[in-house]
């Protein structure tokens, strides 16, 4: 069975026409046909809005859980990480990884039960500056180290990793422990130039594709390109 998988950094839902809308994201994303997505930026803090409408927005009768991530939490709702998934969520966790007098940043770890089995997903979201994702970094390679690769479920690592140089160290860091997808460009979405989203896969997974998507919907919905690819999961004996 192929798994349609998107990461998509969705700017607190506000598009470069200025609109702000849940709701047309959701519905493109179900459109696509998507099965999981990892998002960043979420943000359900304005007190205008109603936080249980936008993830009822999101979901578009299509996706049957959201969980959440959140790095700040407020009064009215929260601001940060979310998986959407049509398959069940069995376990989800966040790792925070904010550096000291930054915006607070983390990385959500959770597990998908798919029809072919358990997929095993990290959503991150890392700092604009580079000291601070060289620690963020560091910490998501840690961590990485300290999953038993072979043994646990596929893994899938995605999200806005806000690194833009080609040849990165800190890029290598996860390259050496994890097969890269390059796709290309994903910011700014006017004139895409640097390459800040970003997808890996671990044993036990094929990626059929990985793409940029681009369409004159995700041009408009948020400054980011999302990457979508397909997938399946291996079977393994009983």
């Amino acid at each position: 069975m192929s798994i349609r998988v998107v990461t998509y950094n969705i700017h607190s839902g506000v598009g470069i026409d200025g609109q702000q809308s849940y709701k047309r994201i959701g519905e493109f994303l179900a459109a696509r046909e998507v099965d999981v997505v990892l998002l960043q930026e979420m943000d359900t803090r304005p007190a205008e809005r109603d936080g249980d409408q936008d993830i009822e927005d999101l979901c578009a009768g299509h996706f049957s859980q959201l969980v959440s991530s959140p790095a700040v939490a407020s009064e009215h709702g929260w601001y940060g990480n979310a998986v959407m998934s049509r398959f069940p969520i069995s376990f989800n966790q966040t790792i925070d990884v904010t550096h000291e007098g930054r915006q607070p940043r983390n990385i959500q770890e959770a597990i998908v039960q798919t029809p072919s089995g358990p997929l095993h997903l990290l959503n991150a979201h890392k700092g604009l500056k580079r000291i601070e994702r060289s620690a963020q970094f560091e910490k998501l390679s840690s961590h990485l180290k300290r999953l038993e690769m072979g043994q646990a479920a596929p893994l899938l690592v995605g999200g806005d990793f806000n690194e833009w140089q080609i040849f990165s160290k800190l890029l290598r860091r996860v390259n050496r422990l994890l097969t890269p997808h390059p796709v290309g460009a994903t910011f700014p979405t006017r004139c895409p130039i640097f390459g800040l989203d970003r997808l890996w896969s671990g044993p036990g997974m094929t990626v059929h594709s990985a793409r940029v998507l681009k369409t004159p919907e995700t041009r408009v919905f948020s400054d980011h390109y999302p990457i979508e690819a397909d997938i399946t999961i291996a079977s393994r004996a009983a």
